[in-house]
């Protein structure tokens, strides 16, 4: 009998390749900020890696909520910066997901560098699952400081850095990683289920509006808290994390037992969810939530709308008024007026993109080129971004953007498939797993027609999806990977 001394062992190197890599991508993150930070800070971020350290699990279900609320920024004082006679003071923002998310990176790094030694655990490796399109399309951006746009290199390069390299890394090889169990994955979806459910309901009471003349309904959007909207953003960021979220709470009730309470509870947040998704009239949301519907009712859920065919046919009707008033909304001035504003963005990314077909006019730059745009500004204010990924990326990368984006569409599109092919259909892993899938595919449409793309708002579902194809095609791990043990600290 072969003892544990014996035991063949994975080699090191690639756990030592990943740390490294990891302290140099936030180190360049660091750099491309050009950030000059306060002892505070530095007190504070070591802090928060060592609480990572110690509590990786539940810092992730802290950082996968919170890396939603866009609008929570934390400023970083990165110096100050002398320019003949003035002295001027610049910040760096940061979400307050993107700051935990770094201490977790940072955590995770060490842990793969410093816990190495005597390890027996022939099972460890790491999965970067979509590592190769995502470098592709960071080098196609990259290209772009090279296009005819001239865009400034550290603009480039920080765009780069920080919206493609350090995404992935957080929202989708931490999830990869980290959520290895089904007891990691229940907890990760309890916290989204618990994120919809306070938004839904807060959607809802700022549907009441209280003036001098009485109280008026309106859509839901997200309402203020301390003068802060926490989503950092219209009904729209609404929707987007409705969407996610109820995704995540059908997935998680259907991992539930038949008769648990938690699981009729997670139903019941579910409906909620749809309810002021509906609520928000965004009309993308309308559009992926009726796509969605029709995917899992065709699917996973034929035989329950069979059984509560009544129900169903109940929320129909109830949604028919509901269709009028979308309707009506629509044909507003203010709706109207959105509508021009993003063809006339569409139009303008489109202009960009013929003048520098190739690799664009530079990464990160759309935003600053419209407010340019004279007329745009005199019509309809300051541009957020471009309302798509496709118009985004085609004006910044241009064609080579295209392409390295339609590769990691493509290969994740593959992982699923290959993911739906292996799950044992008639399980409950397999309805969740294709709920994830659906929800993942669900808020890449919608970014076709919104600003959130390069947030974890697109890409932790993605991530969720990876993590649970793995988990539930093969044999569930016993006990969690060997550098996030807590017995080790």
């Amino acid at each position: 009998m072969k003892t544990e001394a014996f035991l063949p062992q994975e080699s090191i190197w690639p756990r030592v390749a990943l740390g490294v890599f990891l302290l140099v991508s936030i180190a360049l993150l660091v750099v491309t900020a050009e950030t000059r930070v306060a002892v505070t800070f530095l007190v504070t971020a070591a802090a928060l890696v060592l609480i990572a350290w110690r509590f990786p699990y539940a810092v992730l279900s802290l950082w996968m909520p919170l890396s939603f609320l866009l609008g929570i920024q934390v400023l970083v004082s990165t110096g100050y910066y002398r320019v003949g006679e003035r002295t001027f003071g610049t910040t760096l923002e940061l979400s307050v997901g993107e700051l935990i998310a770094l201490g977790l990176v940072v955590a995770w790094a060490l842990r793969m560098l410093l816990l190495w030694r005597g390890r027996r655990d022939r099972h460890w490796q790491p999965w970067l699952p979509l590592a190769v399109p995502f470098v592709a399309l960071a080098a196609a951006h990259a290209l772009s400081y090279f296009g005819p746009g001239q865009p400034a290199l550290a603009e480039v390069a920080r765009f780069v850095v920080r919206y493609q390299i350090f995404l992935y890394l957080s929202c989708i090889a931490l999830v990869v990683n980290f959520v290895r169990s089904k007891k990691r994955l229940r907890n990760v979806l309890l916290a989204m289920t618990l994120l919809g459910t306070v938004f839904a309901v807060d959607g809802l009471r700022n549907m009441l509006a209280f003036g001098p003349s009485g109280v008026s309904i309106r859509q839901a959007q997200p309402a203020a808290i301390l003068e802060v909207n926490p989503l950092g953003g219209n009904q729209h960021s609404l929707a987007e994390t409705l969407i996610v979220c109820l995704g995540a709470a059908l997935a998680y009730a259907a991992i539930l037992s038949p008769t648990s309470k938690r699981r009729r509870l997670a139903l019941w947040a579910a409906g909620l969810m749809f309810a002021v998704a509906i609520l928000t009239f965004s009309r993308t949301a309308w559009v992926v939530l009726a796509l969605e519907a029709f995917v899992l009712g065709a699917t996973v859920f034929r035989d329950d709308v069979r059984r509560f065919r009544r129900v169903v046919l109940a929320a129909v009707l109830a949604i028919i008024p509901l269709a009028g008033l979308m309707v009506a909304y629509s044909l507003t001035l203010g709706s109207l007026g959105s509508l021009d504003a993003r063809a006339a963005l569409t139009a303008i990314a489109w202009t960009l993109f013929l003048g520098s077909p190739w690799v664009g006019v530079g990464a990160g730059t759309f935003a600053a080129r419209v407010t340019n745009t004279y007329a745009y500004l005199i019509e309809f204010g300051v541009p957020l971004d471009s309302h798509g990924v496709i118009q985004k990326i085609a004006a910044e990368a241009g064609l080579a953007g295209l392409v390295a984006f339609g590769w990691v569409a493509a290969a994740a599109v593959k992982l699923a498939v290959d993911a739906w092919k292996a799950i044992p259909p008639r399980r409950p892993e397999f309805t969740a797993y294709v709920i994830l899938v659906t929800t993942a595919g669900a808020i890449f449409l919608y970014q076709l027609t919104s600003t959130s793309y390069w947030t974890p708002r697109m890409w932790v579902p993605v991530g969720l999806m990876l993590a649970a194809g793995r988990l539930f095609r093969g044999r569930e791990v016993g006990r969690d990977p060997d550098f996030l043990r807590t017995t080790h600290v």
